[in-house]
């Protein structure tokens, strides 16, 4: 792994972390895990001329780059100057202490336009895998940076070390995190209004014992309406059709049920016949036509049609409302520990 900074003229500042972007769990799998890959290497075997070909070009490099103050951005590249085909970006805004508006982008050369709702479902299954272990970070973090800054003088704008006694890197992948560190604790001190906010934060929270409450509940964190959905003109607009299809197929599933238990009941005639002409036309014409629906081919066909409609729009809309509970929580940690085994 390489980490290149540049400083620019204007005072920005950017790191960028690039890697070889090639396969690495099946030689750890076999060298360090001890795990038969048979099948594996049997597939790669099938595939080894195809491999071969991919092995004479130079792997692309997976690039990490945090341009100050608040943009990340994510890449493969066939160098590290070279342009990349998909970049995800991501924009973590601070409106305050402690708090942060968090804003991402995909962009790419693609053959179609991926809807935005669809991005926004991947996105929120990947936040929320991290927001609730973010906010149990946060108040310790929060109160460290305090006591770092009581220690310093007033006047005092020199960099807050606070940091290296807070947070441990083991991984050799951990020099970007390494980097960005040292570049927080250099520039909050002079950041206008951060260590008033921190302080004022601090205050508030040990004078009055906030610091020792329970954390909020899953459901409140988590939050992906209060959080995403009622701010984003996109979330709330397919919502807002979901919600249509949702209430119009069980309208129709209900009306195909009832004319299916009136048929039975009854027999073929739906309704009685009029004796103005026009009406009685009318009339036959319903009947006939709600006869067809009921045939055994067609009935069970449309009722699929409007239930198939409605499980989709209703887990569509779930997408977009608090979702991440204990259970989804236990088995994404399961599956995490199964991948990602500590030596």
């Amino acid at each position: 792994m390489t980490v290149d900074e540049e400083f620019s003229s204007n005072g920005g500042y950017k790191i960028t972390s690039s890697v070889n972007a090639v396969e690495k769990l099946i030689e750890y799998n076999r060298d360090v895990r001890g795990i038969d890959d048979t099948k594996v290497e049997n597939e790669d075997t099938k595939k080894e001329s195809s491999k071969q070909k991919q092995q004479k070009q130079p792997p692309k490099l997976a690039t990490s780059t945090y341009t100050a103050p608040s943009l990340i951005s994510l890449g493969r590249r066939e160098n590290s100057t070279s342009p990349s085909n998909f970049v995800t970006a991501f924009w973590v805004c601070p409106v305050g202490a402690g708090r942060s508006r968090f804003m991402s982008a995909a962009v790419g050369k693609t053959p179609f336009s991926i809807p935005r709702w669809m991005v926004h479902i991947n996105l929120n299954n990947f936040l929320d895998q991290d927001t609730f272990l973010l906010l149990g970070q946060h108040r310790s973090v929060l109160k460290r940076e305090a006591e770092g800054y009581l220690q310093m003088r007033d006047d005092e704008t020199t960099s807050n070390d606070v940091r290296k006694s807070t947070y441990v890197y083991r991984s050799p992948s951990e020099k970007l995190p390494v980097r960005l560190g040292q570049f927080f604790d250099a520039t909050l001190a002079r950041v206008p209004n951060r260590r008033e906010g921190v302080l004022a934060w601090y205050n508030k929270n040990v004078y009055n014992h906030k610091l020792l409450e329970p954390w909020p509940q899953r459901e409140q964190v988590l939050d992906r309406y209060e959080q995403h959905t009622k701010v984003c003109p996109d979330s709330m607009d397919v919502v807002k059709r979901c919600e249509k299809v949702i209430k119009t197929s069980r309208t129709i599933g209900f009306a195909l049920l009832f004319m299916r238990m009136i048929s039975a009941s009854t027999g073929s005639s739906f309704m009685p016949t009029s004796r103005i002409p026009i009406i009685s036309t009318i009339q036959q014409g319903v009947s006939r036509f709600a006869a067809s629906l009921l045939l055994n081919r067609v009935f069970y066909s449309t009722f699929g049609l409007t239930y198939l409609l409605h499980t989709v729009a209703s887990r569509i809309k779930k997408e977009f409302f608090f979702k991440f509970n204990g259970e989804l929580h236990r088995k994404d940690i399961k599956y995490i520990a199964k991948n990602w085994k500590d030596l």
